[in-house]
């Protein structure tokens, strides 16, 4: 993928993504994302899509991810650190 193409992608995603890393549970993630568990679904719905990989997988009550959203998060993670790091910088 090409950095212009990022403009076809809603990074908000992202965050939902990583919270869900954390989480492991949709409702909690929502809770901390100050969204509705319908909206963090439908944001896993679409990352599943994107990702092409189900990224999580039920085992009870808990979202356990999968070989590939472990990899993504290796990943993902830093580059959201600098984004932050980034703006903090214009903020100041």
């Amino acid at each position: 993928m090409k950095r212009h193409d990022l403009r076809t992608i809603d990074l908000n995603l992202l965050v939902v993504f990583e919270t869900l890393m954390q989480e492991g549970n949709v409702t909690r993630a929502a809770l901390r994302l100050s969204m509705g568990q319908p909206a963090v679904s439908g944001a896993l719905r679409r990352l599943r899509a994107l990702f092409n990989d189900p990224l999580f997988e039920r085992m009870g009550r808990q979202m356990q991810p999968t070989p590939r959203a472990r990899e993504l998060a290796q990943t993902l993670g830093p580059a959201l650190d600098s984004v932050c790091s980034a703006l903090a910088k214009t903020q100041a």
